[in-house]
């Protein structure tokens, strides 16, 4: 949906300079005209559009990255410089010199030569969509409309905080079940291409009949050690046209977040991850005093899953048209009764970013526990599972051994 910047005065005749989202100029004129303000100007914010298929856009080595600590730090760090009474060109500057990562400088120094030149922070901000996110900048303008943004910068450094420990310890749940799977493929590596050829070199010699499930595990090996190759690089051809094929595709993102959602056990915790993101935003912006649809909009564009995207520009386009934000919230699916619950509640008291903040608490917190068990409990289980194919793979090279004299008579 495209974006557009308006300036308009309301009844007061203070002037209002904010962002909105519609699905054309003449609709959004409408939309501002029917909550009685007077438009001065409506201007379209255009985005550059990535390149589909092209291969620097989906390699991250590709192009420069900044890391989310370091924007937890430049929030930091410039709220407290602003705050101190730091010039913001200053402030820029000093952090400019300061950072350790190469493509923030290079940012900064832009931001810094765009402000110096005029441009607010956020104008300035929004000329590298690839570092700072339109929640990001959205947060910024917020804080210099209301004359705020040491405040706003603090808080911003907040959320970027809490939402990086949720993302670690997603990350957590994961790490170790692929740490440990590498080592069960790369095991099985070494006993099909060195161990079992020997063992088969040996016997053969014999000139005997093999037990059958020694049989099976040479010609495992065999078809291993001849298509080895040819399966690596299929496999890796479809894995890369399955990621481009995500990537780059809004069916592609569908189906890959409709899959995670749908992963037993995995699939709840996941849901409950985007779930806490998406109240930790919501709970933030809304204590920014931007408005619900419009705080949703943006909700939804930096969710980073392509169902709460849909649910959330959906709830927001419900609430424009008259809808309450309990009502809204409840048609959607997605939604678990605890937040709605929550929500119901901060609306009726008037605390809905509190609420919403609290929410997310008990979500990160509930990922957290989950991290932690499904470490405990995978461990045990793909050591036994590793254990007990390297026990078969003994037994069947062994098996022929164990019956030497029959195969000594044999020969």
């Amino acid at each position: 949906m495209p974006q557009f910047r308006y300036k308009a005065k309301d009844r007061n005749g203070k002037t209002i300079e904010r962002l909105g989202h519609s699905s054309s100029r003449g609709s959004m004129l409408m939309e501002l005209e029917k909550k009685g303000l007077v438009v001065v100007s409506i201007d379209e914010v255009r985005v550059e559009k990535k390149t589909k298929w092209k291969i620097t856009s989906v390699l991250p080595i590709s192009r420069g990255r900044v890391k989310t600590f370091d924007l937890i730090v430049l929030c930091k760090l410039l709220a407290t410089m602003l705050k101190g009474g730091v010039p913001i060109l200053n402030a820029i500057g000093n952090i400019t010199r300061e950072t350790k990562s190469p493509e923030l400088r290079r940012v900064l120094a832009g931001v810094g030569r765009d402000v110096r030149s005029g441009s607010s922070l956020s104008e300035s901000l929004r000329r590298y969509p690839h570092v700072f996110s339109t929640l990001f900048t959205s947060i910024v303008e917020a804080g210099e409309r209301v004359g705020a943004l040491d405040e706003m910068l603090q808080r911003l450094g907040h959320y970027l905080e809490r939402r990086e420990r949720l993302v670690r310890k997603v990350r957590l749940a994961t790490t170790y079940p692929a740490f440990i799977s590498a080592f069960f493929c790369a095991a099985i590596a070494v006993v099909a291409f060195c161990i079992i050829p020997k063992f088969r070199d040996i016997y053969e010699g014999f000139n005997a009949k093999l037990p059958a499930l020694t049989l099976l595990i040479f010609q495992i090996s065999d078809f291993l050690a001849r298509y080895a190759l040819l399966v690596f690089v299929v496999f890796m051809g479809a894995g890369f046209s399955i990621f481009l094929f995500i990537k780059n595709t809004k069916k592609g993102k569908t189906i890959f977040d409709k899959f995670l959602l749908g992963l037993p056990a995995f699939g709840a915790i996941i849901k409950k991850a985007a779930v806490s993101k998406f109240c930790r935003t919501l709970s933030t912006l809304l204590s920014q005093g931007i408005p619900i649809a419009e705080a949703l909009f943006l909700v939804g564009k930096t969710s980073g899953n392509i169902l709460i995207e849909a649910v959330s520009n959906k709830s927001g386009k419900l609430i424009t048209e008259g809808e309450t934000i309990p009502a809204a919230f409840t048609k959607m699916d997605i939604f678990p009764p605890l937040m709605l619950q929550m929500t119901s509640i901060g609306v009726d008291s008037g605390a809905l970013p509190e609420l919403l903040d609290k929410t997310a608490d008990f979500y990160e917190e509930e990922v957290d526990v989950f991290a932690s068990n499904l470490t405990s409990l995978l461990e045990p289980i793909l050591v036994v599972l590793l254990g007990a194919v390297i026990a078969v793979v003994v037994a069947a090279l062994y098996l022929p051994i164990f019956k030497l004299g029959t195969v000594m008579g044999g020969m």
